[in-house]
């Protein structure tokens, strides 16, 4: 199934509609138009990640 740019900005409109502004993201094909998106976003931080353990770390301390 190939990734669908409609489907990743309902998903991105969603997290935006419950408030969220930091993601954090591995590089990888699944993701990659709603990584685009939260990159374009000013309103959103985006912190690219190299392992998922980092996602931990960085998601604990920003709240």
């Amino acid at each position: 199934m190939p990734v669908s740019t409609t489907h990743s900005q309902l998903i991105y409109d969603a997290l935006k509609t419950c408030g969220i502004r930091l993601i954090s993201a591995l590089p990888e094909t699944w993701l990659v138009h709603l990584v685009a998106l939260a990159d374009a976003d000013p309103g959103t931080t985006l912190v690219r990640l190299a392992k998922e353990e980092e996602g931990v770390g960085i998601s604990a301390g920003a709240h």
